[in-house]
């Protein structure tokens, strides 16, 4: 789901090729063979992004963007119709909090599946700000079940 090519200009060069995000999905049974399920989700493209299952739905958080990283999260049950959920995945408040390059995982408690995420990047590649390279993080997230 999404994702995007030529963005290391360490192996495409200064002058390489342009940066291009995508908001596809796609399935598969077997790994092998994969089938395009839409080429454009509901979501904005982007990359550095995470889905998870949540018992029949998938929900996708987090990203990078160049300047703003984007601040929604989105829940689907077959991968063609997505749902913008309200709230902001870590409580965020602007984009300057949203996290891209971070780990999660689903784990049960109490019978009920919740998200996990470990660490992650907040920089907005704002070459202007300072600070801007200190924006990675350390911290552990929890995300009970996605409501609309």
């Amino acid at each position: 789901m999404g994702g995007s090519t030529n963005d290391d200009s360490s192996i495409i060069g200064p002058d390489g090729t342009k940066r291009i995000y995508y908001n596809d999905v796609w399935r598969s049974t077997d790994g092998a063979i994969w089938q395009l399920v839409t080429e454009q989700a509901g979501w904005s493209a982007r990359p550095w992004h995470h889905c998870e299952v949540l018992d029949t739905q998938v929900l996708c958080f987090g990203a990078f963007g160049l300047i703003e990283n984007p601040i929604d999260q989105w829940r689907t049950t077959e991968g063609g119709g997505w749902e913008l959920l309200t709230g902001a995945p870590w409580n965020v408040a602007d984009h300057t909090e949203v996290k891209y390059d971070f780990d999660s995982i689903v784990v049960e408690t109490d019978g009920v599946p919740v998200v996990l995420t470990f660490g992650g990047d907040r920089e907005t590649f704002d070459f202007s700000d300072p600070d801007n390279w200190l924006r990675v993080d350390d911290d552990v997230w929890r995300f009970g079940p996605p409501t609309g």
